[in-house]
């Protein structure tokens, strides 16, 4: 297989537009996001890892304007600014420095790739404790007491990118970018549903997926959601009871992922944009095989089925076309 342009080290931060400014950061809070930078026209989002900032908040008309990906040099950078349709390495314009080049994928979504950020010091994440199970005593004499109120996002852990050609989109990023395939849900004519994608980082284990290439029911372009590791199950669930206090829509979880293994709360917010807790996931490297799977086969380890509102972004007629075209061939994939 041909050598990517450039591999990746991780995804840095997503850029997101919302229409009412107060609204978004009254969400973001509550979720566990910290305002690390501010200015007139941006609010810049940092978790208690020590990153630069994985959130980008401006105006917009709601959702992801740009996703952002570190270079592993200033060389790589050079290297993608060459490219047909790249920019030329500019510096960022951000309050975290560093350098950065523009692309376009090929369903449309705006591509940046930086280097040389400042990171921030380490915040307190969520207080961890041993677990008396599994016939482990690791926690005698010790009452640990949770802390109630938003969960402590640690990091950007990965998006889902929706689009008409999910294996055309990913096979773009595996060429620029060194993306790899994790796992494929196929439908019954072996096209693919969902393809995750971890980044290549050698024998270095890391995520399973840092982008899951989805199938679009209205075959437009979109990030469907983002997913924010927090520190353990206890955070998550303060979490959830947190933005359910707030009168947030929950659209799916709690529940863990068979593909990913993730332990997941999502939540929608006022601007439309899906948000994820998750913790706890499985950790590949190069020597992991890709696996095939049949979405008909598809079920998670435990919690409830997708409500419509995390399935279906807006109603039209050809989402409810491709929606009895997907029912459809999935019982028909059943009887077979």
């Amino acid at each position: 297989m041909t050598e990517p342009v450039a591999k990746v080290q991780r995804l840095a931060y997503v850029r997101v537009g919302a229409p009412d400014f107060g609204d978004a950061e009254r969400f973001l809070e509550r979720f566990g996001l910290q305002v690390q930078y501010r200015s007139a026209e941006r609010i810049y989002y940092r978790g208690t890892d020590p990153d630069p900032p994985c959130y980008v908040l401006g105006e917009g008309r709601g959702g992801v304007e740009a996703i952002a990906f570190e270079a592993a040099s200033y060389e790589d950078l050079e290297t993608l600014s060459r490219l047909e349709g790249a920019s030329p390495v500019e510096a960022s314009g951000d309050p975290a420095g560093g350098y950065l080049v523009r692309l376009v994928d090929p369903a449309g979504m705006t591509v940046e790739v930086v280097w040389g950020q400042n990171s921030g010091e380490a915040l307190n994440p969520a207080l961890p404790h041993a677990f008396n199970m599994d016939g482990l005593r690791a926690r005698e004499g010790e009452l640990p007491r949770i802390e109630q109120g938003a969960s402590r996002v640690k990091r950007l852990g990965h998006l889902v990118l929706e689009s008409a050609d999910p294996a055309g989109l990913f096979d773009w990023y595996h060429k620029y970018f060194g993306l790899m395939i994790s796992d494929a849900v196929r439908l019954p004519d072996q096209s693919p549903q969902m393809i995750f994608a971890r980044l290549d980082r050698s024998e270095t284990y890391v995520d399973h997926h840092v982008i899951g290439f989805q199938w679009a029911l209205d075959e437009r372009t979109r990030v469907q959601h983002v997913a924010f590791e927090v520190s353990n199950l206890d955070d998550l669930m303060s979490g959830h009871d947190h933005l359910k206090g707030g009168a947030y829509k929950h659209v799916w979880g709690i529940g863990r992922h068979l593909l990913g293994g993730q332990i997941f709360d999502y939540w929608k917010s006022p601007f439309g944009l899906i948000h994820e807790h998750w913790t706890d996931t499985d950790l590949l490297n190069n020597k992991h095989q890709a696996q095939d799977c049949q979405l008909a086969d598809m079920k998670d380890y435990w919690g409830p089925e997708p409500t419509p509102a995390f399935l279906i972004a807006r109603w039209n007629f050809k989402v409810v076309k491709n929606l009895f075209r997907l029912l459809k061939a999935r019982s028909m994939a059943k009887k077979a």
